[in-house]
């Protein structure tokens, strides 16, 4: 067997492990054994840190009788492990002990009982984290509203004090023997392959441009609406509540899968003979978050395709308004990503795999890029039908998507308030390193990005910090969002319309997808738009 062809073996074996027993996990399937996916999720990182391949890859390189393919996939595989190997074996066991920690968190959460008081009894009622999102959104119930908030606050202080001080000081305790700034400057260079510093030198942009137009909305929704819309459990449902209520009739949960297929056909999308496993309804144990992963990445085999097994979930709640919307919404994101991972076409699993080198912002950007769409006048006037088959009034249309611009500044706040919490508190020194200065960091920078007392989605809520995988990633959902507009406004310069536009998929295909991670985030975004990447199109749209 030749080096090449005993890499690709190898990682597919360990990644096909580690990806299963990372669904059975999730998901909360009852044959899953404690502590498997920490198991394979070492035995996967362990090899992908190990030197040992990075010399004979090089000396590989310098053969002659290569084939191009053979080339070209052992160069991917170099910068793989250029990317991922620690050489010290002191810091390979750190982070062998830095990812039981995360699982032990993880578990701790997981055992969370999360729920609200009910108003006026003070009963406890046990709720999904979904649920809670529901009912902050539609409920026309102000202290209820409250309650479903103060739940989902809670998150903080449990994981605080359940292990998440310990795994932050421990992801730094590794990236400063890497010889990074802290963990959060490892985690972009790893990902985007650029500095945290030039990093936020764009973010800090955005937040500039973005911040009156976001005080703006506030503002102009507290004249309209009271100052109670300012209260973090208020704001969503009297700024956008009752347009979701109206919605609802129009986005039924039965309907979300066939127009999510519909639709992506309308655009020329196929998933190239991938296999999807999908599981879209909220229940007990299941993880509270939407997310694709692939145990088989799409890749060429000696010329022949090797299709994706991809899986993919949401939380929907069938029955509670606002539950189709939302199964609608993540089906395109969701499905947006697998769309993206199912289309590579390297002659190496690596290019193809959702982790270090492809760029979180890139991969975030055509999830995004597809989700975008449900909010287009014409999508909406196309697809969106009551149970009568009745299209959505066009009046409703327009109040829909005034209300989307309105409150745009703030949506992308909302993301980036995420990023600077993250970055403050990996770089809290040691020594102050605590449960109370972290409440207080959090509280301070979500004052400041919302524009409002707090935010109305509690940051430490966010499931995304826990996770060694998604920790410090967040700025690639801001990334891609400016991303999205740059591609949305080349589509619709060039072509006038995405729905149903069979050019879109081809073309996204071949500049976006095809390559898997043989490019960077910003070499592709100019390649395809032939501009260089910008904030300017976001900072134009968003005021």
């Amino acid at each position: 067997m030749t080096l090449f062809d005993q890499l690709n073996k190898e990682y597919l074996e360990l990644h096909k492990a580690k990806e299963e027993s990372f669904w059975a996990h999730k998901m909360g399937l009852k044959d899953y054994q404690e502590g498997s996916f920490e198991a394979r999720e070492i035995e996967l990182r362990g090899w992908m840190a190990n030197p040992q391949y990075l010399q004979p890859i090089r000396k590989e390189l310098t053969s002659k009788t290569l084939s191009p393919e053979q080339r070209i996939g052992l160069e991917g595989w170099l910068h793989f492990f250029q990317v991922n190997v620690i050489e010290d074996p002191k810091v390979q066991a750190l982070q062998a002990e830095l990812i039981q920690c995360e699982g032990q968190l993880g578990q701790k959460r997981a055992a969370l009982e999360l729920g609200y008081k009910a108003p006026g009894t003070g009963a406890f009622v046990p709720s999904s984290y979904g649920a809670l999102s529901l009912m902050l959104a539609t409920s026309p119930d102000e202290a209820l509203r409250k309650a479903a908030w103060e739940g989902m606050r809670a998150i903080g202080p449990h994981v605080l004090k359940s292990g998440f001080i310990e795994v932050i000081r421990r992801r730094n305790e590794l990236a400063h023997a890497l010889g990074y700034e802290d963990y959060y400057d490892y985690k972009v260079q790893l990902t985007e392959g650029f500095s945290k510093a030039k990093l936020f030198t764009i973010l800090d942009e955005l937040e500039e441009h973005t911040r009156a137009a976001c005080q703006a909305s506030v503002d102009h929704a507290a004249a309209k609406s009271g100052e109670q819309v300012r209260d973090p459990w208020s704001f969503g449902y009297l700024t956008s509540g009752n347009i979701k209520i109206k919605m609802d009739p129009y986005f039924s949960f039965t309907s979300a899968l066939s127009r999510w297929g519909e639709s992506f056909a309308g655009m020329g999308i196929t998933y190239s003979d991938a296999q999807l496993q999908l599981d879209l309804v909220n229940r007990p144990a299941k993880y509270e978050n939407g997310f694709m992963h692939g145990p088989y990445p799409a890749w060429v085999e000696g010329g022949e395709f090797r299709p994706a097994r991809i899986n993919f979930t949401a939380n929907a709640i069938p029955g509670a308004i606002g539950s189709g919307l939302d199964a609608l919404t993540t089906l395109f994101h969701e499905g947006g990503h697998a769309a993206h991972f199912s289309n590579i076409r390297m002659p190496a699993p690596c290019f193809s795999q959702e982790f270090a080198p492809t760029s979180v912002a890139f991969a975030e950007t055509q999830s995004m890029l597809l989700e975008s769409i449900v909010y287009d006048a014409d999508w909406l006037d196309r697809y969106a039908r009551n149970a009568a088959g009745e299209p959505m009034p066009l009046e409703l249309i327009e109040e829909v998507l005034v209300n989307e611009y309105q409150f745009r500044a703030k949506m992308l706040r909302s993301i980036l308030c995420v990023s600077y919490c993250e970055k403050a508190i990996y770089e809290l020194p040691a020594d102050q390193l605590s449960a109370e200065r972290v409440m207080e960091l959090v509280s301070t920078i979500e004052q400041r990005l919302h524009c409002m007392p707090a935010s109305p989605r509690p940051v430490l809520s966010v499931p995304h910090l826990l996770s060694g995988e998604s920790s410090a990633y967040y700025h690639g959902y801001v990334l891609a969002e400016m991303a999205v507009y740059q591609t949305r406004e080349y589509f619709f310069n060039k072509y006038g319309a995405i729905t149903d536009n069979p050019k879109i998929g081809p073309e996204l295909r071949e500049a976006y997808w095809k390559s898997g991670n043989a490019k960077g985030f910003l070499n592709f975004i100019e390649d395809l738009t032939g501009q260089p990447f910008s904030a300017q199109p976001t900072i134009k749209l968003v005021n």
